[in-house]
């Protein structure tokens, strides 16, 4: 307790450089738990997406109607497939018409007899799309099997790229962090040499020494991550009007507490660990130039 109290008049007695290491820190951590929501949303964002496109095939004009639905049927008994809708002739020819209804010619020439019958297949995630695929290729009477692989490829490299970044920058900040707690501490047990080197002729030892400002570093790490979550948690509430009217049904807004409990702790703990790592490097240093 009364190391803690020796770190708390320690950072009230710099104030300025106080104020600095917690900016920096508090940057730091709400550029991070920022990050950590992007992380979730994009998850949830691609788990939606990847049971949106569907793997659809065509089939023969001559096949038979209870052939399409046997083939419904036996797919939609794979553990990977999630839903089959059949696409009927007649169906078909309604959405042709649908998409060619200012051009009255190409509709008095097409019938439903001339359009294949169609099952469209969903599946559980992306990999299932193409094990849906192999899997009507081989059907007989399946003349033709769509499947849009690009589309969940291009948002794999979106997401895959926009998380790089925001690793990178959040590693690039948390090094800002913990060069300013060093050189902070470094400076602060310069200042304190005299009393220092009096301390150990008597006896002190390192951690006697050292301990108040590991702890004052461990405590700019905790503050700075309480800050930084605040901010965080702030412009999320802020936003989630908006949020909820852009992503829709994609993702569930607000987001449940548990969440939020974990990004704290997690946080946090390495906050801690930042600001005492930091101060505990710079306290050695110095210990070893004494």
């Amino acid at each position: 307790m009364k190391k803690i109290q020796d770190a708390l008049v320690a950072i009230r007695r710099s104030p300025y450089q106080s104020v600095m290491a917690l900016l920096v820190i508090t940057v730091t951590f709400f550029v991070g738990y920022i990050f950590s929501l992007f992380v979730l949303g994009t998850d949830t964002i691609l788990n939606f997406f990847e049971t949106r496109p569907q793997v659809i095939a065509f089939f023969e004009i001559e096949t038979p109607t209870d052939d399409v639905k046997s083939t419904a049927d036996d797919m939609l008994n794979k553990s990977y497939v999630t839903e089959v809708n059949i696409v009927s002739k007649e169906q078909a020819l309604d959405f042709y018409k649908q998409d060619h209804k200012d051009n009255p010619l190409l509709l008095e020439l097409v019938t439903a007899d001339i359009l294949p019958a169609s099952i469209e297949v969903s599946g559980k995630d992306v990999a299932s799309l193409s094990l849906i695929q192999e899997d009507l290729a081989d059907i007989k009477g399946v003349d033709d099997v769509v499947y849009q692989e690009d589309i969940i490829s291009n948002i794999q490299q979106w997401t895959t790229a926009v998380r790089g970044i925001g690793l990178v920058a959040t590693s690039i900040l948390g090094l800002v962090s913990f060069l300013v707690i060093t050189t902070l501490m470094s400076m602060k047990i310069s200042a304190k040499r005299h009393a220092i080197s009096v301390m150990k002729v008597i006896g002190a030892t390192n951690w006697y020494i050292s301990g108040p400002f590991v702890l004052e570093g461990m405590l700019y790490g905790i503050m700075g991550s309480l800050l930084g979550w605040g901010l965080m948690y702030a412009a999320l509430l802020y936003s989630t009007p908006w949020l909820q009217s852009f992503l829709g049904v994609i993702v569930k807004l607000p987001l449940p507490m548990n969440f939020f409990v974990y990004q704290l702790g997690i946080g946090t703990s390495l906050a801690m660990l930042l600001g005492s790592g930091a101060s505990l490097m710079a306290a050695r240093r110095m210990m070893k130039r004494r």
